[in-house]
């Protein structure tokens, strides 16, 4: 008779496993929790500068379009670490290789944009929004510029020119 009083008195196990679950879960998550958040290293970041983008002419003879990048402030930006994508009239963007070095506040360099298809290169010509043929550039064509930070990915500095 005591074997079977004994067996029905089990009203305490549920509670007390209910709390050691409950305490081993909350240990768990934190430490995942704790564990991603501190375990992300510092996060890089592009440099911040403020660039002045504007036209300084075209030469009709061979299609060039003449840019003209200021630094008004802010981080040096290094070209060797950066990508400048341009593209003409709203069209696909495509990489401009230039090499202007370095460039601190206060410096002026000057982007040239052969958008012939005459030129040493004509994979790197610029096209329109229609993709099919390089645009002459002309008065009135608009160009955006993009300076892209490789190391981060990060946008440093995007800006329509008009001719």
């Amino acid at each position: 008779m005591y074997l079977k009083k004994m067996s029905k008195n089990d009203k305490a196990v549920s509670p007390v496993i209910g709390v050691v679950l409950m305490v081993a879960i909350t240990v768990i998550l934190a430490a995942a929790i704790g564990s991603s958040v501190f375990g992300q290293g510092t996060s890089e970041s592009a440099p911040q500068a403020n660039l002045d983008i504007e036209a300084a002419g075209i030469i009709s003879s061979n299609s060039t379009a003449i840019i003209k990048i200021e630094h008004l402030g802010g981080d040096p930006i290094n070209f060797d670490t950066t990508k400048v994508m341009a593209s003409v009239n709203g069209g696909n963007s495509q990489p401009i290789t230039a090499a202007l070095g370095t460039v601190t506040v206060g410096d002026i360099k000057t982007l040239y944009l052969i958008d012939d298809a005459s030129t040493a290169n004509p994979k790197e010509a610029l096209k329109d929004n229609s993709g099919t043929s390089p645009v002459p550039m002309k008065s009135g064509n608009t160009v955006n510029i993009k300076i892209i930070d490789i190391k981060t990915s990060q946008l440093i500095c995007d800006k329509d020119v008009r001719f």
